[in-house]
């Protein structure tokens, strides 16, 4: 009897050590995992101009009509640039199909149509501060004396330019850019000057609007 005892315990252990739990898998580092597969097609592509005007239409909340006009008459897409950003005119021109490659004048109308629609989304924003979008006020602080823009406020338009135009957050290092670069704006002129803390509203959003990012796709 004590035999089948010991040989019965013997049989437990060894059943219990066979149910363990099993020892974890290694972690996989990344040199063990596939790399990415490349892009079948990793050409960035032009929007075409009626598509940036749209893009910039709503991000900037601008009516589609309104929103660049090219000698205060001539529509930036469908009169003035058509063409070279892309566009078609069979009735009076005969160019059935978008041009192959980009004309000389193709980055000169898109900084023309980028500089027409942040000016105008500055100038309604001064016209209209409480439904401002970019330039909002308190650049100057709360009293309105101090001789320049505070970091906090100088972070904020950044922040909103690149959330209004790109639909994304900026990291620190495009923050600290546009902030810095408002020296640059105001350099000879008058201190504590809304004019100064609209052109640098202005140029900010040109040099945003008019990024490969913002331009292609």
């Amino acid at each position: 009897m004590t035999k089948l005892i010991v040989s019965g315990l013997a049989a437990l252990i060894a059943l219990a050590a066979c149910t363990t739990t099993p020892e974890p898998a290694p972690l996989a580092f990344a040199a063990d995992t596939p790399a990415p597969v490349a892009s079948a097609d990793p050409r960035v592509k032009f929007k075409d101009g009626e598509r940036y005007l749209l893009d910039l239409s709503a991000n900037l909340n601008m009516p589609r009509e309104d929103i660049c006009k090219e000698l205060s008459r001539y529509d930036c897409m469908t009169d003035a640039f058509r063409i070279v950003l892309g566009g078609v005119e069979a009735p009076n021109l005969l160019v059935n199909e978008p041009i192959e490659n980009a004309a000389l004048t193709s980055p000169i109308a898109v900084d023309r149509v980028a500089l027409h629609v942040c000016s105008n989304r500055v100038r309604m924003d001064r016209e209209k501060p409480t439904e401002a979008v970019l330039f909002k006020t308190g650049a100057f602080g709360a009293d309105g004396r101090a001789k320049s823009p505070d970091t906090k406020w100088l972070n904020a338009t950044a922040d909103a330019i690149y959330g209004s135009i790109l639909m994304r957050s900026p990291g620190e290092r495009e923050i600290q850019n546009l902030a810095a670069y408002y020296t640059q704006v105001a350099e000879g002129r008058p201190a504590n000057s809304a004019d100064v803390a609209a052109d640098w509203v202005t140029l900010s959003c040109f040099a945003v609007a008019s990024s490969l990012e913002a331009v292609f796709y």
